[in-house]
């Protein structure tokens, strides 16, 4: 996307395709091209912006599958970003927080285009995905949509094949970590906790100083 400044500013997508337009940005965003945004005019938050302004048209307009893509990788890009653990650094504090003061809606959209498009083996797939990327946040669509949307036979078939994603989980493997913990969250919402404690004692000898807060929590 290109980004020119008159009265105001002008956004222009590079590519005929927004998923290609997408790709590029962050490509560039990779190679520093948005290194410590608020310093040079956030024009890599404003970029970000449109993109999602466009995508809630598309959205609106039934436009699913092109969403999902599209939703999957700027979302995902985003969360690392965010919390560090991408190339691509714009410098603020709370990178979602900035693009939007409800990001929930945005994590509606995308997994509504996902439960929608997507078979429960490739939903499973891209669920670790995000799953193993969300860190330090949270949200609260995110499962409610796979509440409403799926039925109890696929939400528990669902919730297998993300368990089966932590089959020899180590200290190390914080991407395994984090799909339990998106587990266990769908297990504390659902107010089961033999599921909740069955869930976190799969953190024994790998996660112990996070069992009791875990117990803590749910109590």
């Amino acid at each position: 996307m290109k980004v020119t400044k008159s009265v105001k500013y002008n956004y222009t997508l590079t590519e005929e395709i927004l998923e290609e337009d997408i790709d590029g940005f962050i490509s560039d965003a990779r190679e520093g091209d948005y290194s410590w945004d608020y310093k040079y005019g956030s024009i890599g938050l404003r970029i970000t912006k449109q993109y999602f302004k466009i995508l809630q048209g598309k959205f609106d307009n039934n436009e699913l599958e092109e969403c999902m893509q599209c939703y999957h990788k700027l979302i995902l890009f985003l969360l690392n970003s965010s919390a560090g653990n991408d190339k691509a650094n714009f410098g603020y504090e709370d990178l979602l927080a900035r693009i939007s003061n409800n990001f929930d809606e945005f994590i509606n959209n995308y997994f509504t285009c996902l439960v929608k498009t997507c078979s429960l083996e490739e939903l499973s797939n891209r669920i670790a995905e995000y799953a193993s990327k969300l860190h330090e946040y949270g949200f609260e669509s995110d499962k409610n949509v796979l509440f409403e949307k799926l039925s109890r036979e696929q939400l528990k078939e669902l919730e297998q094949k993300l368990l089966n994603k932590t089959g020899g989980m180590t200290k190390k493997e914080e991407d395994k970590h984090g799909i339990l913990y998106f587990l266990i969250d769908i297990a504390k919402k659902q107010k089961d906790k033999d599921k909740y404690m069955q869930l976190i004692s799969k953190f024994d000898g790998i996660l112990d100083s996070e069992i009791e807060c875990l117990v803590e929590e749910y109590e």
